[in-house]
């Protein structure tokens, strides 16, 4: 099965400025998911689908593509990440490249290692068709609720573990993304809080950081 791989990364940050270019452990933050894509092997191919030829041009340097700039208008804060990557999807099509699956990894989910990538695309082949997302432990049930009208705490029920979705990974039938039709069922891979860091703010960034210099060097070796 044919599967390509989007990173999509936007010239314009506003809580982090240059987001996608700030150093991380002396690299570029975009760098670490462009090379997790190329050492996970399962991708047919790995494009960055951005509006800004100095990203692209990092890119490069990590042997990722950007094979055209998606115009402004699809670069704007509020552009759904659809519609920029559906751009992307149907100028590859207009060139005879066409996919099975998309693989949508952020650039801002550097501590997600191929091996993330390579087992949530195994619970997709296994399962296609399908969705698969990746997912971080967020706390257990009963740690999390509502606060009511009296300033009470309510409590969720039971006392299994929540988890939330971490931006690391979405897989798609590119027929469904392309039609934004919902999925016959969405399956997870999850991952460790630690793994799904997503960076949004320059804090976010310094916790990378100081995970990426705690883990061991195969974990290293891994990002």
């Amino acid at each position: 099965m044919d599967v390509v791989g989007i990173i999509p990364a936007r010239a314009g940050s506003k809580r982090l400025p240059n987001k996608n270019l700030a150093p991380l452990d002396g690299r570029p933050l975009m760098s670490y998911t462009c090379r997790a894509a190329l050492d996970s092997g399962v991708l047919s191919a790995v494009y960055i689908n951005t509006d800004s030829r100095a990203l692209a041009d990092v890119a490069a340097e990590f042997d990722v593509a950007c094979p055209v700039l998606r115009p402004a208008q699809l670069a704007r804060d509020d552009t759904p990440m659809l519609d920029a990557n559906r751009f992307l999807l149907q100028w590859l099509a207009r060139r005879g490249e066409t996919y099975e699956a998309v693989m949508i990894l952020q650039p801002t989910s550097p501590l997600r290692p191929a091996e993330d990538i390579q087992q949530a695309w195994a619970t997709y082949e296994a399962n296609a068709p399908c969705a698969v997302v990746s997912v971080s432990p967020v706390r257990p049930a009963s740690w999390l609720g509502r606060v009511g009208k009296d300033g009470r705490f309510e409590p969720l029920p039971g006392r299994d573990v929540i988890y939330g979705l971490n931006g690391a990974i979405y897989i798609h039938d590119v027929e469904d993304y392309l039609a934004d039709r919902r999925p016959t069922r969405t399956l997870v891979h999850p991952m460790p809080r630690a793994r799904g860091v997503d960076i949004d703010t320059a804090e976010d960034l310094q916790h990378a950081e100081f995970l990426l210099r705690q883990a061991d060097p195969e974990h290293c070796s891994a990002l």
